[in-house]
């Protein structure tokens, strides 16, 4: 069925048959190449468990790769060779298109990552929220709600900077003048809610002040993931600095929500305390931020480490420890016999160059090869250190280490097709 791609262009959807041909782009492969086609994006993901539910999917995946080849096979879109499949011209133009529109959306992902893109779509989120937030307000007249929309406003002027700053090459200047205008807001939010202690005002709360905040929470928790990764994958702290406003506004209109619950149980004074809250907590991460500012200057490189999200480590730890007890599984179903066996199987594995659709959207090249034998050198050191294998030479599984295989295959005997695939020279990725 043709769509919309990125770009707004009519296109196919691909499936199946368009990711068979995909596969078959460098050149002629067996049955079990182009299931390993398929099966590397599981891996990619981290998915190394050893159990029979997982065998038996992946038992009807490869029924259906088959089902598929042998589709592509009768609409001339692939020949058989002996044991291998190879492209027609009709095919490789079909191949052609995914391709293409995978190249497309890959340029479109760096644009979208450059600091000054990131900076013109957060102006123009706030100048929306901004609209959306101050009519809200002023209606209520919730203080909380009021402050937020007037720091929203500023962010909006914040985004500007930014894109000058990163422009003209002038970052330091534009997150010091971010951070300053983080300092004022922080400061007029406390004098309004000091003043609301001896000005107070009800509230009035309707589903449109509601709908204002929600929609605030929302929008601002997407945009502090965008900043955040955006500026830990350039190194800038102006994006940082931007998350971090970004994530105090998901904050805020949690506060503010709770604020205006209390004004509909009669209890207005939680809206001034939430306008206290707020000041307090943006004039925290001013101050942080401000110390960070002061420490960064001078400096070529600024160590965004604190800023690091704790997802992605938990991921790693996730893949790490998939991959570990794949590895186990090798030696315990004897296909590996020596370490060097096993961690060339491991590097097999974890190699997606071989894959041109990953190709083109630049994976392989983020997987460092450092990072890969990081990986494995720590996936074989705690097998060792956790006495679940031995040896120097010949490897062997202990009974601790068979203990802890068989829990998660449940009756021990489970085997994973996902990586009964072959490399570039036909050789065995292994059973992942």
């Amino acid at each position: 069925m043709p769509g919309q791609n990125a770009f707004g262009k009519t296109q196919e959807e691909y499936g199946q048959s368009w990711e068979i041909a995909a596969a078959l782009w460098d050149g002629p492969k067996a049955l079990s190449e182009i299931e390993d086609h398929f099966y590397s994006y599981v891996r990619l993901l981290g998915f190394f468990s050893v159990t029979r539910r997982m065998e038996r999917r992946h038992g009807r995946m490869a029924e259906r790769i088959e089902d598929g080849v042998e589709a592509v096979v009768d609409r001339g879109w692939v020949v058989r060779e002996d044991d291998r499949y190879a492209l027609t011209p009709l095919g490789r133009e079909e191949a052609r298109k995914p391709l293409a529109d995978i190249r497309r959306s890959r340029d479109l992902l760096r644009r979208l990552a450059r600091p000054q893109t990131v900076s013109q779509i957060g102006l123009g989120v706030h100048l929306g929220l901004a609209a959306l937030k101050l009519p809200a307000a002023l209606l209520s007249g919730s203080v909380g709600l009021l402050n937020d929309a007037t720091d929203t406003l500023l962010d909006g002027l914040s985004s500007v900077l930014v894109y000058l700053g990163l422009r003209f090459d002038r970052e330091w200047a534009a997150n010091a003048v971010l951070v300053l205008l983080m300092l004022g807001s922080g400061g007029f939010t406390l004098y309004e809610a000091v003043h609301r202690f001896f000005v107070p005002v009800d509230p009035e709360v309707d589903w449109f002040t509601f709908l204002a905040v929600i929609l605030s929470a929302l929008v601002c928790w997407a945009l502090y993931l965008y900043q955040r990764i955006a500026g830990l994958r350039s190194g800038s702290l102006a994006l940082i600095t931007q998350s971090v406003d970004s994530r105090n506004h998901v904050i805020v209109a949690a506060s503010v929500t709770a604020g205006l619950i209390a004004s509909l149980l009669r209890f207005p004074l939680l809206d001034t305390l939430v306008g206290l809250a707020v000041a307090i907590l943006i004039l925290k991460s001013a101050v942080e931020l401000f110390i960070e500012t002061v420490r960064s200057f001078g400096e070529d490189a600024v160590d965004l480490s604190r800023y690091e999200m704790g997802l992605p480590e938990w991921y790693d730890q996730f893949r790490q420890t998939q991959l570990q007890d794949w590895m186990l599984y090798l030696v315990a179903t004897q296909e590996m016999g020596t370490r060097g066996e096993l961690i060339d199987q491991a590097r097999q594995a974890l190699d997606f160059s071989d894959n041109p659709m990953l190709r083109e959207l630049g994976l392989p090249q983020q997987l460092h090869a450092d990072q890969t034998e990081r990986m494995i050198g720590r996936s074989m050191d705690e097998l060792f250190e956790r006495g679940w294998l031995v040896g120097d030479g010949q490897l062997s599984i202990t009974d601790a280490g068979r203990e802890h295989l068989h829990r998660p295959m449940r009756d021990g005997k489970g085997r994973n097709r996902l990586g009964r695939a072959s490399g570039r020279d036909g050789k065995s990725k292994g059973r992942v």
